[in-house]
């Protein structure tokens, strides 16, 4: 809760540059920047040996020693987890803003065999106690008032149309969120739980996808838990990769995160967004997702520089997508 906020502008910009990293491929990132400064690549990228794969604990890819199959994905599912507390007024605003111009690259992305991207985006909060991982399908608490949501479904895609003009009206979420902010939590509970109870579903169809690369963006200025050196943790910070990777099958490689906070050591302020404490377990949750993960910074005073570095590691996640072992 250290900025004021900010989140709304944030928020629209992440997902359209989220989105087409996912596409994957060689989109145009220019107008984002060159995705190198304000982000750091976590971990190391590990093997692709059946056991332990891009660094992490419980990952697999392929199974009997063989190595997987790997196709560009033509499917994303994008999660956006927002930090909704009382310093994220800017970020909002930013992600607002810019979001637009996001959306546009994804919507205009060409898969290898000449296809559209088949996206997903889906926005939540950081608020466990109360939304709990539900997807948004209304206007966000702070949103215009005659802001159109689009379809009554908790995700968005391609044929419903203004996917920018809907996604920035349930994006803004406004300030009221819990000041212990547990984005990652939210995040999993949203392709977990929310999935069981039918909430992030629709018409009998579940937001996740088997055959579509899981993609999280996470915008805040605090650490998972919020408090200090004694978080107020729901569950070890071990647990959720391993969670993530339940939900794809097991296999690290089918799922990629990107976290927009802030880098550390200590806190960091920018001109734009704010100051934003060091989120030091969500640099270890990036860690351990290897390079399917990257960690950017919130404090570059403007949101593109970590939207360009998610794109960038989502294209990559999604070069690499496995669609089963070799025979």
């Amino acid at each position: 809760m250290l900025a004021t906020w900010r989140m709304a502008g944030v928020l629209s910009a992440l997902f359209g540059a989220a989105v087409v990293a996912i596409a994957c491929g060689n989109a145009d990132l220019s107008e984002f920047g060159n995705g190198t400064s304000g982000g750091t690549s976590g971990g190391t990228s590990g093997t692709t040996n059946g056991s332990s794969s891009f660094g992490g604990t419980s990952g697999t890819s392929g199974t009997s020693g063989t190595q997987p199959k790997l196709d560009e994905c033509k499917k994303m599912d994008l999660v956006f987890v927002v930090d909704n507390s009382g310093s994220m007024s800017e970020e909002q605003k930013n992600l607002a803003t810019n979001f637009p111009n996001f959306m546009k690259v994804i919507a205009d992305y060409k898969t290898k065999s000449g296809e559209s991207l088949d996206f997903r985006v889906a926005v939540t909060s950081s608020d466990s106690d109360k939304d709990k991982g539900k997807f948004f399908s209304t206007r966000g608490a702070t949103a215009p008032s005659g802001c159109n949501a689009g379809p009554a479904r908790p995700w968005l895609e391609r044929a419903d149309g203004d996917v920018p003009g809907f996604f920035t009206c349930r994006a803004e979420l406004g300030t009221g969120g819990s000041g212990t902010e547990r984005p990652l939590e939210c995040a999993l509970l949203g392709v977990t739980d929310r999935i069981t109870d039918k909430t992030n579903t629709a018409s009998g169809a579940s937001f996740v996808r088997d055959d579509a690369l899981l993609a999280l963006v996470v915008i805040t200025d605090e650490d998972e838990g919020s408090a200090g050196p004694s978080p107020k943790l729901a569950r070890p910070m071990d647990q959720y990769p391993v969670g993530f990777d339940k939900v794809k099958g097991g296999d690290r490689a089918k799922w990629a995160a990107a976290v927009i906070a802030g880098p550390g050591p200590g806190k960091c302020t920018s001109a734009g967004l704010g100051d934003a404490a060091e989120a030091t377990r969500m640099k270890s949750f990036v860690a351990t997702v290897g390079k399917n993960g990257i960690l950017a910074s919130i404090c570059t005073g403007d949101l593109t520089t970590g939207l360009t570095a998610a794109l960038n590691t989502f294209t990559q996640a999604c070069k690499e997508f496995p669609v089963g072992p070799v025979k």
